[in-house]
């Protein structure tokens, strides 16, 4: 299933719960269009991109149920869903810790229907203790039960993990979040400054003269301390910071910057308050 357009973060979470001593758990939710039309809310741990796959954990169990909703969109309606949901999905983690070592990475939530995805150690009577779990406990519900092999974690690093787009939206978003725990309603222009690492003077050149002739001034310009991007450009611009006149912005610089190898490192601006 494609993601087709990021709409909005969902929320951002993060647990001291750990699969290791030294695994802090960071989880974060993001709702996407996809295929169809309708769109999709994804929560997905998003430390263990960098460990994964984890050795041992060769088998991927995804499995919910079918719930009723007068939305149009496919999402719950009410609190009793959400809640059943949840409770649902704590005695799935239940079951599993009491049968073998697994690992939660995430959930999807679309069209009526919600997912759980673990990775374990072992399938061995994982399907047969499920089934009887929803035959027992939920007999009037549709479920959902697949387990298979997936030593490459793909239904982790390509379906669950965001893309670099949505990742990208989710980080303005983190920003104009801090803002408005700030008392900022983000109504208010002002400037943004921006900053952008390069290899070499030449490329770094470059992309000041785009930004320049996009209405961007350059605040400092230069060589640093650094191995592999030793020249820093810092730029601003007046612009406004609602979420959907920053991330284009944002947006088009990254993508200017790849353009000349280079880096763009993100933006932060000033609290307004009324």
């Amino acid at each position: 299933m494609k993601k087709i357009i990021v709409l909005f973060l969902g929320m951002f979470l993060s647990c001291n719960l750990a699969i290791s001593q030294t695994q802090t758990e960071n989880w974060e939710s993001y709702i996407a269009y996809y295929e169809g039309g309708k769109p999709g809310s994804t929560t997905v741990r998003m430390d263990l991109i960098n460990s994964a796959p984890l050795s041992g954990y060769n088998y991927v169990l995804v499995t919910g149920i079918t719930y009723e909703s007068e939305r149009e969109d496919g999402f719950p309606k009410g609190d009793q869903t959400f809640k059943l949901l949840h409770k649902i999905g704590d005695e799935l983690e239940a079951i599993l810790n009491r049968n073998g070592e697994n690992i939660l990475v995430g959930s999807f939530m679309h069209n009526f229907e919600r997912l759980e995805y673990f990775y374990l150690k072992s399938d061995e009577g994982i399907k047969k203790k499920i089934e009887q779990f929803y035959k027992t406990s939920y007999p009037n519900k549709k479920y959902y039960l697949n387990i298979k092999e997936d030593k490459n974690w793909e239904y982790y690093t390509q379906f669950l993990y965001p893309n670099e787009e949505t990742i990208n939206y989710m980080e303005d978003q983190k920003v104009l979040e801090a803002l408005k725990n700030a008392g900022d309603n983000l109504t208010k222009a002002r400037r943004i400054d921006h900053w952008a690492y390069f290899s070499d003077n030449a490329s770094l050149e470059l992309f000041k003269k785009e930004v320049i002739e996009q209405g961007f001034k350059i605040e400092s310009s230069g060589k640093i301390e650094d191995e592999n991007m030793p020249y820093r450009l810092r730029f601003h611009r007046v612009d406004n910071v609602d979420i959907d006149s920053i991330y284009p912005v944002t947006s088009s610089l990254r993508k200017m910057s790849m353009k000349y190898k280079g880096d763009y490192d993100g933006w932060e601006t000033s609290v307004e308050t009324d």
